[in-house]
């Protein structure tokens, strides 16, 4: 079971990341640097956090803790991810030149 002091830097941790991902996502149509490479590094880390979620859950039985925080990064980054794709997309620029996005 969990604290009250436990529910409370879980909530300051995800308005953390709530705070972060709204400014970044804000940022990116005025992002001048490479949106597809920085798409990439997202996904990456997407992965990375997914992975690591899914190895908690199944070398941690019952202990959601750590849990919570990893998966609250996944969708920390997934939200960027989803965000830079739509502005690659939006802008032209990661358009495939076979015409195979959708």
């Amino acid at each position: 079971m969990f604290t009250s002091s436990e529910w409370i830097g879980t909530a300051v941790f995800a308005l953390i990341l709530l705070i972060i991902a709204y400014r970044v996502i804000r940022g990116l149509p005025k992002m001048t640097g490479d949106i597809a490479a920085f798409r990439k590094r997202t996904l990456v880390w997407t992965q990375v956090a997914l992975v690591l979620t899914v190895l908690q859950l199944n070398f941690k039985a019952g202990d959601w803790r750590f849990a919570i925080i990893l998966g609250m990064i996944v969708l920390f980054t997934g939200s960027i991810w989803l965000a830079a794709r739509r502005e690659d997309l939006r802008s032209g620029a990661g358009a495939d030149p076979a015409g195979h996005n959708k």
